[in-house]
């Protein structure tokens, strides 16, 4: 995948599902392509996700960022099946159904409140309580009170997605270079952008986009720079070969279980600001195991298979920083995307890939500018 080239129509700046994908959508183009990678590719965030695919389950209401959300789980079924066709490798996509569930008076008022505005944002959700709550989910505990059922939402599994995108991206000639670290980036002469790395390599570029997820910060360049902070999410997974649900289940306050097709269930999250430490406490396995007892607790008496965490790129208002940067047009930011990555990577791919050819007007990302901080 490595090339001795200097010189590149397009360098991405992290090779995670978000830079992957802006790759995947430039593939038929002229330009010729190259990825950076830090470490190895999706270490921080993308190896570390639960791969759902939920919009509803994700904002607080109607908006830009819902919508991209929408736009991007439409575009997953043939973002999908075209990597797998290129790759021979499966994601695991399945469109499972989402529910999202109470347990208690204040949790059931909470969701109702939800249902006010999320019952005509998609197509045949569900309210369920009582009967038909038990009749269509047996399996979960009798303590569940209340649940939103949103049937056309989805999870993958994320490390084995980015698999197939860096094998299909590989056979369309796009050149990777893990363990390259960017530490600055500056204009050169006439419309190029030079990259400075931590081993004192220069790379050119006559457009950079950035993915660099919560790194973006740690980089030197053109100001204004988005800020973009690290969120360290911890994580689990359990084997239940055997374990009847197959739909995702979000709990509160923030607890989530996504069933995979291998047998493995995973569990989470957390959402801690400590830096760039990715740690996994005993304490933070509670905050999501615990209320799990009310809801499936079943789960609780599975063997535990794995621990984890992963850094999420956050940024102070949850959206994605999407565009141009201001005074540079041949530098863009694809980055911020916090619990999202993976839901809206082929929308970004698609979005990113378009303002490079000229395809998508800057104005329709508007509410995502990476300007808007300043």
């Amino acid at each position: 995948m490595n090339s001795k080239s200097t010189t590149w129509d397009i360098v991405i700046v992290g090779a995670g599902i978000i830079g992957c994908s802006i790759a995947w959508f430039l593939r038929n183009t002229p330009y010729k392509v190259l990825l950076l990678e830090r470490a190895e590719p999706g270490g921080l965030a993308t190896n570390a996700a639960a791969g759902i695919l939920g919009p509803l389950n994700e904002t607080e209401g109607p908006g830009p960022l819902l919508d991209l959300m929408q736009e991007s789980l439409a575009l997953y079924p043939d973002f999908v099946r075209e990597i797998q066709a290129a790759s021979g490798l499966s994601a695991d996509y399945v469109p499972s159904g989402i529910i999202s569930v109470a347990t208690t008076e204040s949790e059931e008022d909470q969701l109702e409140k939800r249902w006010i505005w999320q019952s005509g944002q998609g197509k045949d959700l569900k309210f369920l309580t009582g009967n038909s709550l038990r009749s269509a989910f047996p399996e979960l505990a009798n303590t569940v009170r209340a649940a939103i059922h949103y049937p056309h939402e989805a999870h993958v599994f994320a490390p084995r997605l980015l698999r197939g995108l860096l094998s299909a991206l590989a056979r369309q000639g796009i050149s990777l270079r893990p363990g390259t670290s960017v530490r600055r980036i500056r204009p050169g002469s006439g419309d190029i952008l030079v990259a400075e790395t931590s081993a004192g390599d220069r790379i050119q570029g006559r457009k950079f986009v950035l993915t660099p997820g919560a790194y973006l910060n740690e980089m030197d360049i053109p100001p204004p720079i988005p800020p973009v902070i690290p969120a360290n999410g911890q994580i689990l997974s359990v084997r239940a070969p055997d374990f009847p649900i197959r739909t995702v289940v979000f709990y509160p306050p923030k607890g989530y279980f996504v069933p995979k097709l291998d047998g493995t269930v995973v569990i989470g999250a957390t959402e801690e600001l400590v830096g760039y430490q990715t740690r996994v406490t005993p304490g933070g396995l509670i905050e999501f195991l615990e209320p799990l007892r009310r809801v499936c607790p079943r789960l609780l008496d599975s063997p535990l298979q794995l621990t984890w965490s992963g850094l999420r790129p956050k940024t102070p208002d949850g959206l994605p920083v999407l565009g141009v940067h201001p005074e540079h047009p041949n530098l863009l930011f694809a980055t911020g995307h916090y619990r999202n990555g993976i839901l809206l990577a082929p929308v970004t791919g698609r979005k990113i890939s378009g303002l490079i050819t000229g395809q998508i007007d800057a104005r329709t990302l508007s509410a995502f500018r990476p300007e808007r901080f300043s």
